[in-house]
């Protein structure tokens, strides 16, 4: 009997779903990351235009979605890297986002850029 492509691929993820399932592994990473560029942070700041940047926007909305979630800031190590994060922090506890539920991590690897990696706490904690 010959079995097609498709149906040999359905059959796997199922298989495969079912050891996931089976083994208590989770099949789903709730982890996101938004970027947030030096560019973008470079415009004038206000209480308008922070809620309007896109990366800021998604990621307290994500935040706002998961249950005991948490809010990671990756950012460039220097000291202009830390003000940066700092001041982004503040603009999240200003949009809603408590301060316990916030970290800054330095170490990007670009520094032109922070991200802001957003997930269940037990899962960025480990």
């Amino acid at each position: 009997m010959k079995i097609n492509g498709n149906y040999r691929k359905l059959i796997s993820s199922i298989c495969l779903a079912g050891l996931m399932f089976s083994t208590g592994v989770d099949a789903a990473n709730t982890m996101r990351i938004f970027t947030l560029s030096a560019d973008e942070w470079a415009r004038p700041r206000s209480g308008d235009i922070i809620p309007e940047m896109e990366s800021v926007r998604a990621a307290v909305s994500y935040w706002g979605r998961g249950v005991d979630a948490l809010v990671i800031i990756r950012h460039p190590g220097e000291d202009s890297g830390e003000l940066w994060a700092a001041e982004l922090r503040d603009w999240l506890i200003s949009l809603g986002v408590p301060s316990d539920y916030i970290r800054l991590i330095p170490g990007t690897q670009a520094a032109d850029e922070i991200r802001l990696v957003v997930g269940n706490r037990d899962e960025l904690e480990q």
